[in-house]
């Protein structure tokens, strides 16, 4: 099935791929033909995505970053074969809003603990008995920074990191339907942190050179602590890996079930997307 889940997927970008290289913006590709609709989560096109929500930290909420519509995104593709797209906007606010992020559930800030308050939130909107229910939906969550940047004080383990994942998608998973839920693997952020000392001007420096921004937002990267957190994102991840097989397991239902054709109580997919770049080696302005 997870094979069959990672093939279908990659088939969908593929697509997406191949316009995007035939011509110079996705704006120029042509529609997609049409068709029936789909008749499970496995038969999937960009066209019949109409609803993309997320959940996660700072980095989702897209802090400090600049909404250009033209930016190549998820988003974006999406949107130009499917004009009524319910999409997620960036959340400044440390509050939900949903005149300002839509869907965005996502909290500068925020824990893996924080994932139910999240989850609650993107129910009163695509869960049971709403609009937008009975519609396709992309889900992301990439959440991760702030917990291993704390993985030094007592709670903070990647067991508990993946139990509050499992905990909460699960609770995603028994009130949505028709979704197709896309779970990040955490960056190594270690690797970006050695990337502005090595490029003057790539982050704006505080007036008093003596700050050092590290010690406010990563309590357990000073004292050797890069190196211990390269290591936790490696067993976050696997945290990861592990809760996204035990969902799948649990929506594969029985083998009886699928020999007597009996279908399956949730139309959802849920898959695992390594990020598993190398950062210092990728072109500094690409992740500016």
């Amino acid at each position: 099935m997870k094979l069959t889940i990672f093939l279908l997927f990659l088939l969908g970008g593929l697509i997406v791929l191949v316009s995007a290289f035939s011509f110079p913006d996705i704006s120029q590709c042509p529609p997609l033909p049409q068709r029936p609709p789909p008749e499970s989560v496995h038969d999937l096109r960009p066209d019949d995505i109409k609803v993309i929500a997320a959940m996660g930290d700072s980095i989702t909420a897209g802090l400090a970053a600049i909404n250009v519509k033209t930016d190549n995104s998820i988003a974006n593709y999406i949107k130009h074969y499917n004009q009524e797209l319910v999409e997620t906007f960036f959340c400044f606010e440390p509050y939900h809003n949903y005149p300002v992020d839509q869907l965005n559930a996502a909290q500068t800030g925020s824990t893996s603990s924080g994932l139910g308050d999240q989850v609650q939130y993107l129910l009163k909107y695509i869960g049971p008995n709403t609009p937008l229910a009975h519609e396709w939906k992309m889900i992301h969550l990439y959440i991760g920074y702030n917990d291993i940047s704390a993985h030094c004080l007592p709670g903070m383990t990647p067991v508990n990191y993946g139990r509050n994942v499992y905990n909460n998608l699960k609770t995603l998973i028994s009130n949505v339907d028709k979704a197709f839920i896309n779970i990040l693997s955490v960056q190594h952020f270690n690797e970006l942190i050695q990337i502005p000392p090595k490029h003057p001007g790539y982050v704006k420096q505080f007036a008093d050179k003596s700050i050092n921004v590290h010690d406010h937002e990563c309590i357990c990267c000073s004292n050797g602590g890069l190196e211990r957190m390269g290591k936790q994102v490696d067993m976050y991840n696997e945290q990861l890996k592990e809760v996204v097989a035990r969902l799948n397991r649990e929506l594969a239902g029985t083998i009886i079930e699928d020999l007597l054709g009996i279908k399956r109580q949730k139309d959802v997919a849920i898959v695992y997307q390594p990020l598993d770049t190398y950062s210092v080696t990728v072109p500094v302005d690409s992740i500016r």
